[in-house]
């Protein structure tokens, strides 16, 4: 059998690990809207992933010959798309709920693929079958009471569309470097560069935001949101996206990865008591049957070529 398989399903597999922990960081990074600002918030749990990491390279070590002009210039285009992605995303959050964020979100699987034409790379056509698939099951996931209207979308819900677009970027130009570059060294680079350019962001259009720190004294939420969502979704979920995309293609990663929407919807329903019903049941039935399809059906045909 060809090695690219089980390859493949192993990539898939971690990123629906790294989907879970996403999922559930929804709640503590609305939770955390009520102490920082969206764009202090970001900034600062990428700079903590990248601190972190930087002291856990000498446990994995670097064996491959480094190109230092090739990993800075992946460090830094990935932080610009990772850190505004996260940024819209968290100032989507102040204003819409984190299911639907998790909904508005995920629609980069449609994005990722487009992306990839204009880059001359060319999805089996299956890929389509599973996107659809996957969107129908985000919509299903995502709109209240199962109506469609756009006077329902609020401002928050339009920042975490502009923040799908950051990320359909982001998982295409990943899929090329995590095959050239050490991935713990550019998830090092990749983290402090989004939290640079935040920053340089924030001194020059929200310096107020960028500067007001929480009171700690008064409540544990402050340090513990954004202490889960440093290590959580920064230095785990992000790093196993990275390893999950130097198995798996881009299209079917992002395919995989759309499942974040099912687990942003069931922590939501859990711990604040969004609504959880038989569409979002039928909804997440919806996105695993595209996943298998986005598995299965274009590697089968690899294997007969």
């Amino acid at each position: 059998m060809n090695k690219v398989y089980p390859d493949n399903i192993k990539g898939a597999f971690i990123l629906l690990i790294a989907s879970v922990i996403w999922g559930s960081t929804f709640i503590p990074q609305k939770l955390a809207m009520d102490f920082w600002s969206p764009l202090q918030f970001t900034a600062i749990r990428f700079f903590i992933g990248s601190f972190v990491l930087l002291f856990i390279i000498p446990i994995f070590g670097i064996s491959q010959k480094l190109n230092f002009k090739s990993l800075f210039l992946y460090g830094t285009f990935l932080g610009f798309f990772l850190g505004f992605a996260a940024f819209f995303q968290q100032l989507g959050l102040v204003t819409t709920t984190a299911t639907n964020a998790g909904f508005f979100t995920s629609l980069y699987v449609l994005l990722v693929p487009i992306i990839g034409l204009s880059l001359g790379i060319y999805p089996h056509k299956t890929i389509w079958l599973a996107v659809v698939l996957c969107i129908v099951g985000s919509i299903l996931l995502g709109i209240p009471e199962g109506n469609l209207s756009l006077d329902k979308i609020n401002i928050g819900d339009i920042w975490v569309i502009i923040g799908s677009i950051f990320w359909a970027v982001h998982v295409q130009v990943l899929s090329f470097a995590v095959k050239r570059e050490p991935i713990i060294l550019l998830a090092v680079l990749q983290f402090f560069f989004a939290g640079l350019i935040l920053t340089i962001f924030g001194i020059f259009f929200s310096s107020e935001d960028l500067l007001s720190f929480p009171n700690f004294s008064n409540s544990y939420i402050p340090l513990v949101t954004l202490l889960y969502c440093s290590v959580g979704s920064v230095c785990i979920a992000f790093v196993l996206q990275m390893v999950g995309q130097k198995y798996s293609p881009p299209n079917q990663a992002a395919i995989v990865m759309s499942t974040e929407a099912i687990f942003a919807a069931y922590f939501g329903w859990l711990i604040l008591s969004e609504f959880f019903n038989a569409r979002i049941i039928i909804g997440s039935a919806l996105i695993f049957i595209g996943i298998i399809i986005s598995q299965i059906f274009p590697l089968r045909s690899k294997e007969k070529t």
